[in-house]
């Protein structure tokens, strides 16, 4: 299966002084989404009207995920497109990263409430039962990421302790060194480090300085990941740096694509 996880940037009007907001970047971001058409498609920083064009874009997926700030419309959604030709859904879910999981509410010090989603899907042709998640951790709070990382894997311990695949993806505002990461890393596989096969053209995932074009000096972060668990094989694994034809990026993130094997 083909999985991509994809930042797309909220609708920000001061972004290359109001003449690159999201109703510029749309398209490029719908067609770097459909030249990759992959199977279950996490995304983060959408916003209640991106959403709604994202639906009617992506017709042929469904769509799982709250808005962060009150579950239904305020605040950026955090969720998963996926294919229901080729995954049945037999149930979803969500919790905030906070100490209230059953309540929009934010962590002590955090920048913003923040949210995990999950699916837990049936492959129509094998018959093989998995469970997708996606997240956006918090950009201020060491704490809060740690924290999230930690609630993941404690609300998903039945499943990974019953050995079901698992494979879960976003931005996690975390660079390798963070203790995000390490936490996560103990548990799950990091697919960029397991794939057979990778197309890096930068190391990061993230434009440092924001400036939305390609240029010779462009900083970049790794921040955006597909962990997975020991028993889903990564081929391939890619991080998208195509821009638009007068060189432009449709977001500030590069969307990240792998190929998984149950």
């Amino acid at each position: 299966m083909k999985l991509m996880t994809y930042n797309i940037r909220f609708d920000n009007p001061e972004d290359g002084g109001g003449k690159w907001r999201w109703a510029q970047r749309r398209e490029h971001i719908i067609g770097n989404i459909l030249r990759q058409a992959p199977d279950i498609l996490a995304v983060q920083e959408v916003l209640a009207e991106p959403l709604l064009q994202l639906k009617q874009a992506l017709s042929a997926y469904r769509f799982v995920g709250v808005a962060r700030e009150d579950g239904i419309a305020a605040g950026e959604f955090n969720g998963l497109f996926y294919l229901p030709t080729k995954y049945a859904l037999i149930a979803q879910g969500h919790q905030w990263i906070a100490e209230t999981p059953d309540w929009p509410t934010k962590f002590p010090n955090a920048g913003s409430i923040r949210v995990f989603q999950w699916a837990r899907l049936r492959d129509r042709a094998t018959g093989k039962v998995f469970t997708a998640v996606a997240t956006h951790l918090d950009e201020q709070s060491k704490a809060a990421r740690e924290f999230g990382v930690m609630q993941i894997l404690r609300y998903f311990g039945p499943q990974l302790d019953a050995g079901e695949p698992l494979v879960l993806a976003g931005d996690f505002n975390s660079e390798p060194d963070d203790g995000a990461y390490q936490l996560m890393t103990g548990t799950l596989k990091d697919a960029q480090l397991i794939a057979q096969n990778r197309v890096m053209p930068y190391t990061g995932t993230f434009q440092d300085n924001g400036a939305f074009y390609t240029h010779s000096d462009l900083l970049t972060s790794r921040i955006d990941y597909w962990f997975v668990t020991e028993n889903v094989t990564v081929t391939d694994y890619e991080i998208d740096a195509t821009a638009t034809p007068d060189g432009s990026y449709a977001s500030d993130h590069f969307p990240v694509i792998i190929n998984a094997t149950l």
